[in-house]
């Protein structure tokens, strides 16, 4: 007798191996997403420094005269269609894919959603265990996942007029905010020493997206 083997069983175990740029490369949740593409200004301070979508702080911080003088390299974006410089309405969606190159520090934030008008709202930060959280409170949006070598998938879903901020990683539900603040704001990606953070990081973005509905 013969043993057929189903298709659909073939095609689930060959979704086993896929990296996490390969899921949902478009927006998450359903609707009418519309893609945006704003333009962005490169920020650098105490020895950071980007190259492309390559991001890197040093072990130690080296002087140089920069706004509130804390370590970064990054891209922070800018000129939202239907939005202005900052966007202050609609639903907003960020989505890319981080991965860690090499991590001597730890406490350092990758993405983060700035209020215009109050500073930092959302800011992802990573530990050295490879723990994501959120600076703001401190919550736990990942015990683990991002590794040295790992890459991981960030979605981000500000909807402005209901106050509302979910977070999904690799696809799925992570984090929600209830309570947003309204406001003007703008989305940075790259690393960014917090108050607690310390040392040296190199990251890598990837398949960096933004819609609007």
């Amino acid at each position: 007798m013969k043993i057929r083997v189903l298709p659909v069983l073939v095609a689930c175990a060959a979704l086993v191996g896929l990296a996490p740029s390969a899921f949902a490369a478009g927006p998450v949740e359903s609707g009418n997403w519309t893609e945006d593409s704003p333009s962005y200004d490169v920020q650098t301070c105490q020895g950071g420094k980007v190259n492309g979508l390559t991001f890197s702080l040093p072990s130690a911080s080296a002087f140089d005269a920069c706004g509130n003088g804390a370590p970064r390299a990054e891209r922070r974006y800018r000129n939202y269609s239907g939005g202005g410089t900052n966007y202050s309405s609609g639903v907003r969606q960020f989505s890319g894919t981080f991965t860690i190159s090499s991590m001597g520090g730890n406490r350092i934030s990758l993405k983060q959603t700035f209020n215009g008008d109050d500073g930092p709202y959302f800011m992802l930060a990573v530990e050295k265990t490879g723990r994501l959280y959120s600076v703001e409170g401190g919550g736990t949006i990942n015990s683990g996942i991002a590794k040295v070598g790992t890459a991981v998938r960030v979605n981000t879903v500000h909807d402005v007029q209901a106050h509302t901020l979910r977070v999904y990683i690799n696809g799925s539900l992570a984090y929600t905010d209830n309570n947003a603040p309204g406001g003007a704001f703008y989305d940075k990606i790259g690393a960014y020493k917090t108050s607690s953070g310390s040392g040296s990081i190199t990251v890598n973005w990837s398949d960096v997206h933004f819609w609007r509905k």
